[in-house]
Protein backbone atom coordinates (compact mmCIF):
# COMPACT_ATOMS: atom_id res chain seq x y z
CA UNK A 1 0.00 0.00 0.00
CA UNK A 2 1.45 3.69 -0.75
CA UNK A 3 0.15 6.70 -0.28
CA UNK A 4 1.78 7.94 -3.90
CA UNK A 5 4.42 7.26 -1.66
CA UNK A 6 32.97 -1.36 11.61
CA UNK A 7 37.94 -4.30 17.21
CA UNK A 8 38.67 -1.06 18.51
CA UNK A 9 41.79 -3.13 19.71
CA UNK A 10 43.11 -2.27 23.66
CA UNK A 11 43.08 1.17 23.43
CA UNK A 12 39.84 1.85 23.90
CA UNK A 13 39.80 1.63 27.55
CA UNK A 14 42.62 3.82 28.05
CA UNK A 15 41.31 6.59 25.48
CA UNK A 16 37.62 6.29 27.01
CA UNK A 17 38.98 6.80 30.28
CA UNK A 18 40.33 10.32 28.69
CA UNK A 19 37.38 10.93 26.81
CA UNK A 20 34.85 12.30 30.04
CA UNK A 21 37.62 15.24 30.87
CA UNK A 22 37.58 16.31 27.11
CA UNK A 23 33.51 16.01 26.44
CA UNK A 24 33.40 17.97 30.12
CA UNK A 25 35.55 20.64 28.88
CA UNK A 26 34.52 21.02 25.67
CA UNK A 27 30.58 20.79 26.33
CA UNK A 28 29.92 17.64 23.42
CA UNK A 29 28.46 14.72 23.51
CA UNK A 30 29.69 11.72 22.17
CA UNK A 31 26.88 10.46 19.23
CA UNK A 32 26.64 6.50 18.78
CA UNK A 33 24.86 6.38 15.19
CA UNK A 34 23.31 3.62 13.22
CA UNK A 35 20.23 1.74 13.08
CA UNK A 36 18.57 0.54 17.00
CA UNK A 37 15.90 -1.77 16.91
CA UNK A 38 12.15 -0.04 17.92
CA UNK A 39 11.15 -0.02 21.22
CA UNK A 40 15.20 0.40 22.49
CA UNK A 41 14.48 4.18 23.21
CA UNK A 42 12.08 5.46 25.55
CA UNK A 43 9.07 7.41 24.72
CA UNK A 44 8.28 8.01 20.40
CA UNK A 45 11.61 8.18 18.81
CA UNK A 46 11.02 9.23 14.84
CA UNK A 47 14.07 8.90 12.56
CA UNK A 48 14.69 9.02 8.59
CA UNK A 49 15.12 4.93 8.19
CA UNK A 50 15.60 5.51 4.42
CA UNK A 51 16.62 7.96 1.76
CA UNK A 52 14.16 6.51 -0.98
CA UNK A 53 14.91 8.16 -4.38
CA UNK A 54 14.66 12.33 -5.60
CA UNK A 55 12.14 13.79 -8.11
CA UNK A 56 13.98 16.47 -11.02
CA UNK A 57 10.63 19.03 -11.11
CA UNK A 58 12.45 20.46 -13.52
CA UNK A 59 14.27 24.13 -14.22
CA UNK A 60 13.57 28.24 -14.52
CA UNK A 61 15.80 30.86 -14.39
CA UNK A 62 19.19 28.87 -13.54
CA UNK A 63 17.45 26.87 -10.62
CA UNK A 64 16.70 23.61 -10.35
CA UNK A 65 13.69 21.84 -8.35
CA UNK A 66 14.17 18.68 -6.54
CA UNK A 67 12.24 16.81 -3.38
CA UNK A 68 13.50 13.71 -1.73
CA UNK A 69 11.40 10.81 -0.38
CA UNK A 70 11.94 9.48 2.93
CA UNK A 71 10.70 6.37 5.49
CA UNK A 72 10.03 7.19 8.94
CA UNK A 73 10.89 4.97 11.57
CA UNK A 74 9.77 4.54 15.26
CA UNK A 75 12.80 3.30 17.30
CA UNK A 76 11.33 4.60 20.61
CA UNK A 77 8.85 2.46 22.92
CA UNK A 78 5.77 4.40 22.34
CA UNK A 79 3.66 5.57 19.27
CA UNK A 80 4.53 8.48 17.61
CA UNK A 81 1.62 11.06 16.76
CA UNK A 82 0.63 11.76 13.38
CA UNK A 83 -2.37 13.94 13.50
CA UNK A 84 -3.93 16.52 11.48
CA UNK A 85 -7.15 15.84 10.98
CA UNK A 86 -9.93 18.49 12.88
CA UNK A 87 -12.26 15.79 13.40
CA UNK A 88 -10.27 13.81 16.09
CA UNK A 89 -10.71 14.21 19.58
CA UNK A 90 -7.47 12.21 20.85
CA UNK A 91 -5.26 14.65 19.33
CA UNK A 92 -4.54 17.86 18.24
CA UNK A 93 -4.58 18.74 13.97
CA UNK A 94 -0.20 19.41 14.82
CA UNK A 95 0.40 16.98 16.71
CA UNK A 96 2.79 15.25 13.21
CA UNK A 97 5.76 15.24 11.70
CA UNK A 98 6.93 18.20 9.16
CA UNK A 99 9.37 16.60 6.73
CA UNK A 100 12.74 18.98 5.47
CA UNK A 101 14.87 18.28 2.72
CA UNK A 102 18.41 19.51 2.07
CA UNK A 103 21.31 19.04 -0.54
CA UNK A 104 24.87 19.52 -0.15
CA UNK A 105 28.25 19.11 -2.29
CA UNK A 106 32.07 18.46 -2.09
CA UNK A 107 34.26 19.96 -4.11
CA UNK A 108 37.88 20.62 -3.60
CA UNK A 109 37.66 19.84 0.12
CA UNK A 110 35.14 22.48 1.01
CA UNK A 111 31.47 20.96 2.03
CA UNK A 112 28.77 23.30 1.92
CA UNK A 113 24.72 23.21 1.82
CA UNK A 114 23.48 24.31 -1.81
CA UNK A 115 19.80 23.42 -1.22
CA UNK A 116 16.71 22.88 1.10
CA UNK A 117 13.51 22.77 0.68
CA UNK A 118 10.20 24.07 2.42
CA UNK A 119 8.23 21.61 4.68
CA UNK A 120 5.99 18.51 4.15
CA UNK A 121 3.88 17.86 6.36
CA UNK A 122 2.88 14.49 7.80
CA UNK A 123 -0.91 13.04 7.37
CA UNK A 124 -1.76 9.52 7.63
CA UNK A 125 1.32 6.59 8.87
CA UNK A 126 0.83 3.55 7.19
CA UNK A 127 2.55 1.79 10.24
CA UNK A 128 4.49 -0.43 7.36
CA UNK A 129 6.28 -3.64 8.97
CA UNK A 130 10.25 -3.66 8.35
CA UNK A 131 12.88 -5.77 10.52
CA UNK A 132 15.60 -3.50 10.52
CA UNK A 133 13.29 -1.06 12.04
CA UNK A 134 11.68 -3.82 14.81
CA UNK A 135 9.17 -5.53 15.30
CA UNK A 136 6.02 -3.36 14.12
CA UNK A 137 3.48 -3.32 17.00
CA UNK A 138 0.14 -1.54 15.26
CA UNK A 139 -0.82 1.49 17.22
CA UNK A 140 -3.76 1.93 19.13
CA UNK A 141 -5.25 5.26 16.90
CA UNK A 142 -3.60 3.60 13.42
CA UNK A 143 -3.10 6.11 11.09
CA UNK A 144 -2.69 8.79 13.34
CA UNK A 145 -0.22 7.20 14.96
CA UNK A 146 3.41 5.79 13.95
CA UNK A 147 3.46 2.49 16.10
CA UNK A 148 6.63 1.24 17.91
CA UNK A 149 8.98 -0.27 15.03
CA UNK A 150 6.51 0.54 12.49
CA UNK A 151 7.56 2.46 9.09
CA UNK A 152 5.78 4.76 6.61
CA UNK A 153 7.08 6.28 3.70
CA UNK A 154 6.52 9.35 1.80
CA UNK A 155 7.88 9.08 -2.04
CA UNK A 156 9.66 12.05 -3.34
CA UNK A 157 6.34 13.12 -5.68
CA UNK A 158 4.75 13.25 -2.39
CA UNK A 159 7.45 15.18 -0.39
CA UNK A 160 7.42 17.86 -3.54
CA UNK A 161 3.68 17.66 -3.52
CA UNK A 162 3.06 21.57 -2.85
CA UNK A 163 1.89 23.81 -1.01
CA UNK A 164 4.72 23.22 1.52
CA UNK A 165 4.63 24.31 4.74
CA UNK A 166 7.41 27.42 5.85
CA UNK A 167 10.01 26.62 8.22
CA UNK A 168 9.75 29.95 9.55
CA UNK A 169 6.30 28.64 11.38
CA UNK A 170 8.13 25.54 13.25
CA UNK A 171 10.24 25.77 16.28
CA UNK A 172 12.82 22.95 15.88
CA UNK A 173 13.45 22.90 19.59
CA UNK A 174 9.96 21.65 21.00
CA UNK A 175 8.46 20.60 17.62
CA UNK A 176 5.44 23.30 17.61
CA UNK A 177 3.93 25.04 14.69
CA UNK A 178 0.49 26.45 13.79
CA UNK A 179 -1.86 23.91 11.73
CA UNK A 180 -3.03 24.58 9.11
CA UNK A 181 0.03 26.03 8.20
CA UNK A 182 0.39 28.91 5.87
CA UNK A 183 -0.75 28.20 1.94
CA UNK A 184 1.99 30.09 0.11
CA UNK A 185 1.40 30.02 -3.78
CA UNK A 186 4.17 28.33 -5.82
CA UNK A 187 4.68 28.78 -9.72
CA UNK A 188 8.59 28.10 -11.16
CA UNK A 189 9.17 24.08 -10.71
CA UNK A 190 12.16 25.00 -7.48
CA UNK A 191 9.23 26.96 -5.35
CA UNK A 192 9.02 25.93 -2.01
CA UNK A 193 11.11 22.77 -3.48
CA UNK A 194 14.91 21.94 -3.07
CA UNK A 195 16.23 24.56 -4.62
CA UNK A 196 19.68 24.24 -5.80
CA UNK A 197 21.53 26.68 -9.16
CA UNK A 198 22.50 24.09 -12.21
CA UNK A 199 25.67 25.87 -12.07
CA UNK A 200 27.02 24.12 -8.84
CA UNK A 201 25.32 20.85 -10.31
CA UNK A 202 26.61 20.90 -13.84
CA UNK A 203 29.59 17.72 -13.84
CA UNK A 204 31.11 20.01 -16.63
CA UNK A 205 31.88 22.71 -13.77
CA UNK A 206 31.94 20.85 -10.70
CA UNK A 207 34.43 18.05 -11.61
CA UNK A 208 35.48 15.40 -8.66
CA UNK A 209 32.62 16.97 -6.73
CA UNK A 210 30.66 14.56 -4.52
CA UNK A 211 26.52 15.36 -3.55
CA UNK A 212 24.56 14.47 -0.69
CA UNK A 213 21.01 14.40 -0.04
CA UNK A 214 19.24 14.75 3.79
CA UNK A 215 15.85 13.88 4.97
CA UNK A 216 15.02 15.68 8.52
CA UNK A 217 11.70 14.80 10.68
CA UNK A 218 10.85 17.17 13.48
CA UNK A 219 8.44 16.16 16.02
CA UNK A 220 6.88 17.70 19.22
CA UNK A 221 6.89 13.95 21.28
CA UNK A 222 9.65 13.22 19.68
CA UNK A 223 11.86 16.35 20.96
CA UNK A 224 9.52 16.04 24.11
CA UNK A 225 10.62 12.59 24.89
CA UNK A 226 14.50 14.08 24.26
CA UNK A 227 15.04 11.77 21.00
CA UNK A 228 15.69 14.73 18.82
CA UNK A 229 19.15 14.66 18.21
CA UNK A 230 19.02 11.96 15.55
CA UNK A 231 16.48 12.84 13.11
CA UNK A 232 18.27 13.55 9.97
CA UNK A 233 20.45 11.01 7.98
CA UNK A 234 21.55 11.40 4.16
CA UNK A 235 22.69 9.59 1.57
CA UNK A 236 25.22 10.19 -1.70
CA UNK A 237 24.05 10.65 -4.96
CA UNK A 238 25.26 11.63 -8.50
CA UNK A 239 24.02 13.88 -11.01
CA UNK A 240 23.04 13.14 -14.61
CA UNK A 241 25.01 15.54 -17.02
CA UNK A 242 21.98 15.88 -19.61
CA UNK A 243 19.17 15.56 -17.32
CA UNK A 244 20.52 16.96 -14.37
CA UNK A 245 18.87 13.89 -12.50
CA UNK A 246 19.98 11.99 -9.48
CA UNK A 247 20.51 8.88 -8.68
CA UNK A 248 21.11 7.00 -5.76
CA UNK A 249 24.21 6.10 -4.02
CA UNK A 250 25.18 3.59 -1.46
CA UNK A 251 23.10 3.42 1.44
CA UNK A 252 21.36 5.57 3.81
CA UNK A 253 23.39 6.38 6.95
CA UNK A 254 20.77 6.68 8.86
CA UNK A 255 20.77 9.31 11.76
CA UNK A 256 23.24 11.02 11.34
CA UNK A 257 23.07 14.80 9.42
CA UNK A 258 24.52 15.05 6.16
CA UNK A 259 27.87 17.13 7.71
CA UNK A 260 28.87 13.43 8.41
CA UNK A 261 29.64 12.66 4.86
CA UNK A 262 32.70 14.84 4.88
CA UNK A 263 34.19 12.49 7.76
CA UNK A 264 32.95 9.71 5.88
CA UNK A 265 34.86 10.97 2.02
CA UNK A 266 37.69 12.40 4.30
CA UNK A 267 39.29 11.13 7.56
CA UNK A 268 41.00 14.09 8.05
CA UNK A 269 38.11 16.22 8.80
CA UNK A 270 37.45 16.47 12.33
CA UNK A 271 34.06 16.86 13.51
CA UNK A 272 32.13 17.80 17.32
CA UNK A 273 28.65 17.74 18.36
CA UNK A 274 28.09 20.46 20.86
CA UNK A 275 25.03 21.58 22.77
CA UNK A 276 23.69 24.67 23.48
CA UNK A 277 22.89 26.04 27.48
CA UNK A 278 19.36 25.55 28.28
CA UNK A 279 16.98 22.57 29.57
CA UNK A 280 16.15 21.78 25.58
CA UNK A 281 17.93 19.59 23.43
CA UNK A 282 19.37 21.97 21.27
CA UNK A 283 22.52 20.37 18.73
CA UNK A 284 24.70 21.85 16.39
CA UNK A 285 27.87 20.14 14.48
CA UNK A 286 30.99 21.49 13.44
CA UNK A 287 33.26 20.28 11.57
CA UNK A 288 36.83 21.58 10.24
CA UNK A 289 39.66 20.52 8.43
CA UNK A 290 43.25 21.87 8.52
CA UNK A 291 45.60 21.57 5.82
CA UNK A 292 49.38 22.60 5.80
CA UNK A 293 50.37 25.11 2.75
CA UNK A 294 53.86 24.73 3.88
CA UNK A 295 56.39 28.00 4.86
CA UNK A 296 54.59 28.28 7.69
CA UNK A 297 51.05 28.48 6.17
CA UNK A 298 47.62 26.71 7.02
CA UNK A 299 44.21 26.53 5.43
CA UNK A 300 41.46 26.02 7.19
CA UNK A 301 37.75 24.92 6.06
CA UNK A 302 34.87 24.65 8.40
CA UNK A 303 31.44 24.01 8.68
CA UNK A 304 28.86 24.91 11.44
CA UNK A 305 25.30 23.43 11.46
CA UNK A 306 22.02 23.77 13.22
CA UNK A 307 20.65 21.02 13.53
CA UNK A 308 17.56 22.08 15.71
CA UNK A 309 18.21 24.93 17.41
CA UNK A 310 15.52 27.26 18.00
CA UNK A 311 17.71 30.31 18.76
CA UNK A 312 19.94 29.59 16.03
CA UNK A 313 23.35 30.93 15.59
CA UNK A 314 24.80 34.75 14.57
CA UNK A 315 28.23 34.45 14.55
CA UNK A 316 31.45 32.18 14.22
CA UNK A 317 34.82 33.05 15.58
CA UNK A 318 38.49 31.70 15.17
CA UNK A 319 40.42 32.70 18.00
CA UNK A 320 44.35 32.34 17.87
CA UNK A 321 46.43 32.19 20.52
CA UNK A 322 48.80 35.55 19.09
CA UNK A 323 48.92 37.57 16.64
CA UNK A 324 48.09 35.66 13.04
CA UNK A 325 47.59 37.07 9.40
CA UNK A 326 44.70 35.83 7.70
CA UNK A 327 43.92 35.53 3.74
CA UNK A 328 41.54 33.94 1.46
CA UNK A 329 38.74 34.18 3.33
CA UNK A 330 35.43 33.26 2.79
CA UNK A 331 31.93 32.79 3.50
CA UNK A 332 28.69 30.37 1.92
CA UNK A 333 25.08 30.11 3.61
CA UNK A 334 22.57 28.82 2.27
CA UNK A 335 19.15 30.87 1.02
CA UNK A 336 16.03 30.90 2.82
CA UNK A 337 13.79 31.18 -0.83
CA UNK A 338 9.88 31.03 -1.87
CA UNK A 339 9.04 33.91 0.35
CA UNK A 340 10.00 33.04 3.69
CA UNK A 341 10.78 36.18 5.41
CA UNK A 342 14.78 35.79 6.13
CA UNK A 343 17.13 38.24 5.18
CA UNK A 344 19.84 36.33 2.78
CA UNK A 345 22.20 38.77 3.38
CA UNK A 346 26.06 36.83 3.96
CA UNK A 347 27.32 37.04 7.62
CA UNK A 348 30.03 40.29 7.57
CA UNK A 349 33.63 39.05 8.60
CA UNK A 350 36.12 41.05 10.61
CA UNK A 351 39.25 40.37 11.80
CA UNK A 352 41.89 41.61 14.40
CA UNK A 353 45.53 40.89 13.45
CA UNK A 354 47.18 41.52 16.65
CA UNK A 355 44.69 39.75 18.56
CA UNK A 356 43.94 36.47 16.37
CA UNK A 357 40.97 36.92 15.71
CA UNK A 358 38.73 36.49 12.92
CA UNK A 359 35.14 36.32 13.20
CA UNK A 360 32.21 36.44 10.82
CA UNK A 361 28.54 37.81 11.77
CA UNK A 362 24.71 39.03 11.23
CA UNK A 363 22.16 40.99 13.87
CA UNK A 364 21.31 39.32 16.83
CA UNK A 365 17.37 38.69 17.20
CA UNK A 366 17.08 41.64 19.20
CA UNK A 367 18.23 43.67 16.51
CA UNK A 368 16.97 42.16 12.97
CA UNK A 369 14.17 39.63 13.98
CA UNK A 370 14.31 37.96 10.57
CA UNK A 371 18.27 38.45 10.12
CA UNK A 372 20.52 35.66 8.35
CA UNK A 373 20.93 33.80 11.43
CA UNK A 374 22.12 29.76 11.21
CA UNK A 375 18.19 28.55 11.72
CA UNK A 376 17.43 25.21 12.33
CA UNK A 377 17.88 22.25 9.05
CA UNK A 378 20.66 24.54 7.48
CA UNK A 379 24.28 25.11 7.38
CA UNK A 380 26.67 27.60 6.94
CA UNK A 381 30.73 27.20 5.78
CA UNK A 382 34.23 29.17 6.25
CA UNK A 383 37.24 29.03 5.04
CA UNK A 384 40.63 31.55 5.57
CA UNK A 385 44.83 31.12 5.38
CA UNK A 386 46.46 31.87 8.36
CA UNK A 387 50.30 32.14 9.21
CA UNK A 388 49.88 30.02 12.47
CA UNK A 389 48.66 26.26 13.11
CA UNK A 390 45.71 25.29 14.98
CA UNK A 391 47.29 24.34 18.17
CA UNK A 392 45.54 26.26 21.20
CA UNK A 393 43.25 27.42 18.57
CA UNK A 394 39.84 28.21 19.80
CA UNK A 395 36.35 28.52 18.03
CA UNK A 396 32.56 29.89 19.29
CA UNK A 397 29.61 30.81 18.09
CA UNK A 398 27.25 33.29 19.00
CA UNK A 399 23.39 32.65 19.91
CA UNK A 400 20.86 34.36 17.83
CA UNK A 401 18.15 34.46 20.13
CA UNK A 402 18.42 35.24 24.37
CA UNK A 403 18.23 32.96 27.17
CA UNK A 404 21.11 30.95 28.96
CA UNK A 405 24.15 32.33 27.74
CA UNK A 406 25.23 33.72 24.81
CA UNK A 407 27.87 31.87 23.14
CA UNK A 408 29.35 28.03 22.76
CA UNK A 409 33.09 27.97 22.97
CA UNK A 410 35.02 24.48 21.87
CA UNK A 411 38.15 23.34 20.35
CA UNK A 412 38.88 20.77 17.98
CA UNK A 413 41.99 18.03 19.96
CA UNK A 414 44.30 17.93 16.66
CA UNK A 415 43.84 17.20 13.16
CA UNK A 416 47.22 15.76 11.78
CA UNK A 417 45.90 12.02 12.67
CA UNK A 418 43.49 10.00 10.49
CA UNK A 419 42.26 7.91 13.56
CA UNK A 420 40.97 10.19 15.78
CA UNK A 421 43.14 8.28 19.04
CA UNK A 422 46.50 10.45 18.54
CA UNK A 423 44.85 13.82 18.51
CA UNK A 424 42.26 13.32 21.16
CA UNK A 425 39.52 14.09 19.01
CA UNK A 426 36.81 11.55 20.75
CA UNK A 427 34.29 12.98 18.53
CA UNK A 428 35.39 10.94 15.19
CA UNK A 429 35.12 7.68 17.23
CA UNK A 430 31.55 8.42 17.01
CA UNK A 431 31.50 9.27 13.43
CA UNK A 432 31.16 5.74 11.62
CA UNK A 433 29.19 2.96 12.17
CA UNK A 434 31.30 0.12 14.62
CA UNK A 435 32.31 -2.58 11.91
Amino acid sequence: MSKSKRSLGPRLAVAMSCAAALIAMAGLTLVSPGIVSGGSNPGPDVIVFNVSGTTNHGSSGGFRGYSIGTTSCNLGNQPLWWCNDAGDTFCNVNQHPVIAQNMFRLKDGRFEQIGMSWLKHGFTSLNSPNAECGTCVQPPHGGDQLGVGCTDPYGSSLNGSRPLGLRSEVNATTGDFPYPYTNVGSSAPYEQRVKVLETELDPALNAGARYFIEGHYIAADDAAAGNDANNASYREVSVNAGTFNLTLVGNTVRQEPAIFAWKAVDPNVEILTLKVPGKFNETFHAARKVTSLGGGMFHYEYALHNLNSDRSARSFTAQFPGATNFSNVGFRDVDHHSGEPYDTTDWAVSMDTGAGTLSWSTDDFATNPTANALRWGTMFSFWFDADRGPADLENSFGIYKAGLGDTVTFAFFGGFFQDGFESGNTAAWSATDPP
